[in-house]
């Protein structure tokens, strides 16, 4: 005779966390990658038309930092998701 344990039903606002936990990392690396294609494009290419060469450097350096924060997140959102869920 074994005992069998069902799995409690999870609510929808547990399903909705965990499924933003999926998409949430997949949607940083994009958005990631086009903040990087952008700091290129405008800092080695000239897209745009700005008025010096710092403006320029500094707009391709906070998009740069952008990028990095948006992988931090990506990465972030999973780690506290299995955390706060538990």
């Amino acid at each position: 005779m074994g005992v069998c344990l069902a799995k409690k039903p999870e609510s929808g606002v547990r399903h909705l966390v965990r499924f933003l936990a999926l998409g949430v990392p997949t949607v940083s690396r994009i958005l990631a990658v086009a903040l990087i294609v952008a700091a290129i494009g405008i800092a080695f290419f000239n897209i745009g038309s700005y008025a010096t060469d710092n403006d320029r450097a500094l707009v391709a350096l906070l998009l740069t930092v952008f990028a990095l924060v948006s992988l931090v997140i990506g990465f972030a959102v999973p780690v506290l998701t299995r955390r706060f869920l538990r």
